[in-house]
Order: structure tokens, then C-alpha cells, then sequence
């Protein structure tokens, strides 16, 4: 606080003797002292009234910050039981898709080992298609219909081999 030494004490006691003299002198140090102490009750209260109040502002702050503590860690959990669930949904699709791939694979591989030879006559007539007909210069020579043409033609007409005995 103040630096004040003993010569600086004795300097402001012999001023004060001399000013207000030795009678009046008991009655200037009590109203002093009453008015030292007055200012010391008032700064005491001050300063306690001060500390409740820091420390009321603490409270409320630490108590916001546990309530905000408490919100975030709920919802940390929430997005940690969404993220479970979405992993769970994930592996459940993800089966689904293998058993409805093993299924069409199985539905193909057993259409493939049905129909080989049409796909394969297929692929014949689409080569046959695609090529157009040369014309040939002597009739006689002219190239054979396809077997399924011929087939059809032959189950048109009448057999000559439904005749035989």
C-alpha cells in the first residue's frame, strides 16, 4: 500500500500537534480513526460482496458449461447409435445385394445351360442376316434356304414320307 517509514510517521504527527495543538488533538485522532475504519468496512464489504458475486458468475458459468457438457455428450451418443444403426443397414443391404446377385447369376447360368444351341443358332442368324445375299448368276447354283426355312417349308407342304407304308 503506502511506503510509509517511521521518520515519514514522526514528519505527519509533529505537523498535526502543531496545526490542531494537544487539547484538541485526542479528538481529530478519533474522528480519524472512526473514518479509517469506515472506509476499511466499506472496502471489506465491497470487496466480499465482489468475491460473491465472481463467484456466483463462476458457478453459473461452470454450471452452463456442465448443462452444454451433458447436451454435446448426448448427442455424441445419438450420432453413435445413428452410425451403429446406418453400419448395421449397411452389412443388411450388402447381404441382400450378394443373395440377389447369386440369385440372377444361378437364373442365368440356368437359362445359358438351357438354351445353348438357340443362342448359338441365334448368333448364326444374325450373322446370315447381316450379310446380304449374293445373287447368283446361274439358278441353278443358287444357295440352299437356312435349315429352319427349309424345315418350315417341308412341315407346309404335304409329306410324301406320311404316304409310305
Amino acid at each position: 500500500m503506502l511506503d510509509i517509514g517511521f521518520p515519514e510517521l514522526l514528519l505527519v504527527t509533529l505537523v498535526i500537534l502543531l496545526v490542531f495543538g494537544p487539547e484538541r488533538l485526542p479528538e481529530v485522532l478519533r474522528t480519524l480513526g472512526g473514518w479509517i475504519g469506515h472506509a476499511r468496512r466499506s472496502f471489506t464489504s465491497l470487496k466480499t460482496e465482489l468475491e460473491r458475486e465472481i463467484g456466483a458468475d463462476e458457478i453459473r458459468r461452470e454450471l452452463h458449461n456442465s448443462r452444454i457438457l451433458e447436451e454435446a455428450k448426448k448427442v455424441r451418443d445419438e450420432i453413435e447409435n445413428a452410425g451403429e444403426d446406418l453400419r448395421a443397414s449397411s452389412k443388411e443391404v450388402d447381404e441382400l445385394m450378394r443373395r440377389r446377385m447369386a440369385a440372377l447369376q444361378a437364373e442365368d447360368q440356368a437359362v445359358s445351360d438351357a438354351l445353348p444351341d438357340a443362342v448359338a443358332d441365334a448368333d448364326a442368324d444374325a450373322d446370315s442376316k447381316s450379310k446380304p445375299p449374293e445373287a447368283p448368276s446361274d439358278p441353278d447354283l443358287a444357295p440352299e434356304p437356312p435349315a429352319e426355312e427349309s424345315e418350315r417349308a417341308d412341315s407346309e407342304l404335304p409329306s410324301s414320307r406320311d404316304s409310305r407304308p
